[in-house]
């Protein structure tokens, strides 16, 4: 029984072992083309030299970072708008009791399944409609949208376990539905809420269909997914190692605040696995 128990811990710590290679191994391989010494070729699996002029040409020669700045206010606004939006959403869906529902909410779930590319025609003309082309409130407010009817169903499943009688006692005592948002639901969803600020960020940071539709003109205000592809599309000349520093630096805001949220994170992914 030991020796089978035994087996079955190394099969489990190998294949944990493998899965942190493959994982890893793409953003590994991305810093070692950032330190190559101008790759242009895909066909190059390991390049001959190495420098770090790649790092220093990315300030230089190109508008890295105002596409970085441009990325991470777009992410933050849409960010912070998503939070707000999804946190109204799930609690007049999770508390409150009104004719249709049901039936809405199955109606916001149901648009998810269309393919972003079906609405690109729709999308393009509202921007041109409303003077948005080119534009970062543009891009901010699609991405909030669709970020925040991705997030609503699984927001949902962890706001439904928080008791109601906590707001029925808070409604005896004379609290408003805003207070009890904030001062009660919203604190006990701090682990959701911190998925919710994650994922939006992270979902608008590196959004590239919607941005390279309706960022044409001004290379100064384009987002970092847009700017980088210029510098693989012929606009810097073809060069991996370029792209690949831009990718480098480009990824860490996105740790950081990673990093910064991670412990209400994984809260909110394992206690909404075990409450749901």
């Amino acid at each position: 029984m030991m020796k089978r128990k035994k087996i079955t811990n190394i099969l489990i710590q190998t294949m944990l072992f493998l899965l942190a290679i493959i994982t890893l191994f793409p953003f590994a391989y991305i810093i070692l083309i950032s330190l190559g010494a101008n790759v242009i070729s895909t066909s190059t699996f390991i390049p001959k030299e190495y420098t770090f002029e790649n790092f220093k040409r990315l300030f230089s020669d190109t508008h890295f970072t105002s596409w970085l700045g441009n990325s991470f206010v777009i992410g933050l606004m849409t960010m912070i708008i998503s939070v707000v939006l999804v946190s109204i959403t799930i609690y007049v869906f999770s508390r409150l009791k009104f004719y249709g529902k049901q039936k809405l909410f199955n109606f916001i779930l149901l648009i998810q399944i269309f393919p972003l590319t079906l609405s690109m025609v729709s999308i393009f003309k509202i921007f041109v409609e409303f003077g948005l082309l080119n534009k970062s409130i543009g891009l901010i407010v699609v991405d909030a949208t669709l970020a925040s009817a991705g997030l609503i169903m699984l927001a949902k499943g962890y706001f439904d376990t928080i008791p109601y009688e906590l707001d029925e006692a808070a409604m005896m005592d004379g609290a408003s539905k805003f207070q009890i948002l904030t001062k009660i639901t919203l604190p006990l969803a701090k682990p959701m809420i911190a998925i919710i600020a994650i994922q939006s960020f992270v979902i608008a940071y590196n959004e590239y269909t919607i941005a390279s539709a309706v960022m044409t003109t001004g290379v100064e205000s384009l987002p970092l997914a847009v700017g980088l592809q210029s510098i693989i599309s012929g606009q810097y000349g073809i060069n991996w190692s370029l792209y690949c520093a831009g990718a480098v630096i480009g990824s860490i805001p996105m740790i950081i605040i990673f990093y910064a949220l991670q412990k209400y994170f994984i809260g909110g992914l394992t206690e909404g696995g075990v409450k749901s």
